[in-house]
């Protein structure tokens, strides 16, 4: 039993920026490449000693994970949801760490309506397993995937898998329907991709500070080398994020800070595509964005408008904006959809 905590050495390490110094003694312990020796022996050894000092508790320990788990419903589904011709859900099962994703074929042409509801039972078409997490898991001390994006033609799967816990996926694209691998994976990506059409992929990447700083166009087959960067955030204070508009017909690109952000679109139904600027960069102003119709719907927030206005514009002339609720005083407007 280890009977003293480890006591990590110091290295002093000197941090400039801004004109200001930093000493830091245990800088080397960061090590982004998860490799160090050094660092991994201190690791073990501080796990070894938390283990040591409640080893007299682990009873306990073992009999409340038990009682939680115990009131978990684990052989479960999540809500299905309705895209194209199929109902898209999770399933839990007991005794499993992951999750299946499943999909059911709609049996009818019908449109969608608040009474929808996928069929089970005997009559309902058949569940067909898309991507079983436990198996892909499998030789793995870790294993996420960070997203699950159908294609808008139901053909094609796009999912980030993360096997080591720093959150830069690996991305893949299989075969609905028989789960084959379609093109190369795409390296180093972010949980936020998009589909830009069935051919097109459009994803994140990170610096080395692991800041989601450019944004990037795939087409499928090509390889990632030939990727085409749509736009590369240089400003360290801000970063990038990627969403589908509800009406599935733009991608919107954000980029922001603590105070301020501001977004792109791209048109999926063009064949040329490109960030055109939906809201420009004004510091001090957050903006959030939805579409639907023929606009687009802008939630903005300043230090005056703290509690946002929501304004609208015309997707074919985006400076053409009209408020459509002010902003008031008594009155915060918490989100856009």
């Amino acid at each position: 039993m280890a009977s003293t905590p480890p006591v990590a050495r110091k290295v002093l390490h000197e941090l400039a920026e801004h004109g200001d110094v930093r000493l830091d003694s245990y800088y080397w312990l960061r090590d982004d490449s998860r490799s160090d020796p050094a660092v991994l022996a201190h690791l073990r050894a501080e796990n070894d000693y938390t283990a040591a000092l409640m080893s007299d508790v682990k009873h306990i320990e073992d009999e409340i994970f038990a009682e939680i788990r115990g009131r978990i419903k684990e052989d479960d589904t999540d809500v299905p949801l309705r895209r194209g011709q199929y109902y898209y859900y999770e399933r839990t099962l007991t005794g499993k760490e992951y999750v299946q994703h499943c999909r059911r074929l709609v049996p009818t042409d019908g449109h969608i309506t608040v009474f929808d509801a996928m069929p089970v039972g005997l009559d309902a078409p058949d569940e067909h397993i898309v991507l079983d997490e436990n198996v892909k898991a499998e030789g793995h001390d870790y294993y996420s995937i960070g997203a699950f994006k159908v294609s808008p033609s139901g053909r094609l799967v796009a999912y980030g898998e993360d096997t080591n816990g720093d959150e830069a996926y690996t991305l893949y694209v299989i075969d609905a329907e028989s789960g084959e691998y379609v093109g190369q994976p795409l390296k180093g990506v972010t949980s936020d991709i998009e589909w830009a059409g069935d051919d097109y992929l459009v994803y994140i990447t990170m610096d080395s500070l692991h800041r989601p700083d450019k944004v990037c166009l795939h087409k499928l087959g090509s390889d990632q080398s030939n990727d085409m960067c749509l736009y590369h955030e240089k400003d360290d204070i801000f970063s990038l994020g990627l969403q589908a508009s509800e009406s599935k017909q733009y991608l919107f690109v954000r980029s922001e800070s603590k105070s301020t952000s501001f977004i792109f679109h791209l048109d999926i139904s063009k064949q040329k595509k490109q960030l055109e600027v939906l809201t420009p960069r004004l510091y001090g102003i957050d903006t959030a964005a939805s579409h639907r119709g023929n606009h687009f719907y802008i939630k903005r927030r300043s230090e005056d408008f703290y509690n946002s206005e929501l304004v609208a514009c015309p997707s074919n002339n985006v400076a053409e904006a009209t408020v459509l609720l002010p902003h008031r005083e008594r009155t915060k407007k918490e989100g856009l959809q």
